[in-house]
C-alpha cells in the first residue's frame, strides 16, 4: 500500500513541477495543457478498452446473449428550443428596461474598478437579466478565454498496439 501511494505522490510531483516549469497552472491552462492531458488519458483509456487489455463487464467482455430493449428518451431539440426562447421573451417584455441597464451598467463598472461582482451580478439576476446579458456585461470588461485547439495525437495507437485494424485506419 505505501509503495501504491509513494507511485502516485511521485507521479503527482512530476505533474507539479511541470506546471510550475510553464509558470503555473494558469499559464499551463492558457497553453491548453490540462486539456491535452486529458485528452491524451482518454484516448490511451479507450485504446485499452478496444483493445481487451481493460474490461469493462457487459461492454467489451461478459455481455449477455440477449439484451433487453430500452426505453430511450427521444427530445426533440426545435421544439425545446422554441419553448425557451418563448420564456425568454415573455421575461424580457415584462421585466424593467431602465433597471436592466443601470443593473448590467453597474456591473460593468464593478468588474472595471474590481468591485463586487457578486453583488453586483446577483442585483442583475433580481432585475431579470439574463446569463447572456450578465455574461456579455462581464465579456465587454475581461474578454474572452479562447482555448488552445491543439490535439492529441498517437497516444491511442502506442496503446493498443500493433495491429491490421489500426494499421487500416492509419492508411484510410
Amino acid at each position: 500500500m505505501e509503495a501504491l501511494t509513494g507511485e502516485v505522490y511521485g507521479a503527482a510531483r512530476t505533474i507539479i513541477e511541470e506546471v510550475e516549469e510553464l509558470g503555473g497552472m494558469a499559464r499551463a491552462v492558457a497553453l491548453g495543457i490540462p486539456k491535452l492531458k486529458i485528452e491524451e488519458a482518454a484516448a490511451r483509456r479507450q485504446a485499452r478498452i478496444d483493445s481487451g487489455l481493460e474490461v469493462i463487464v457487459g461492454v467489451n467482455r461478459y455481455r449477455m446473449e440477449k439484451e433487453e430493449p430500452m426505453e430511450i428518451l427521444s427530445i426533440d431539440n426545435s421544439a425545446v428550443r422554441a419553448k425557451q426562447l418563448a420564456k425568454l421573451k415573455k421575461v424580457k417584455e415584462s421585466r424593467d428596461p431602465a433597471a436592466v441597464s443601470s443593473a448590467l451598467l453597474r456591473l460593468r463598472e464593478s468588474a472595471a474598478s474590481d468591485g463586487n461582482l457578486v453583488a453586483s451580478a446577483v442585483e442583475a439576476a433580481r432585475c431579470r437579466c439574463t446569463v447572456g446579458e450578465i455574461s456579455d456585461a462581464l465579456r465587454a470588461v475581461f474578454g474572452e478565454h479562447v482555448p488552445s485547439t491543439r490535439l492529441v495525437s498517437g497516444a491511442y495507437r502506442s496503446e493498443y498496439g500493433a495491429s491490421e485494424e489500426v494499421d487500416a485506419v492509419v492508411r484510410r
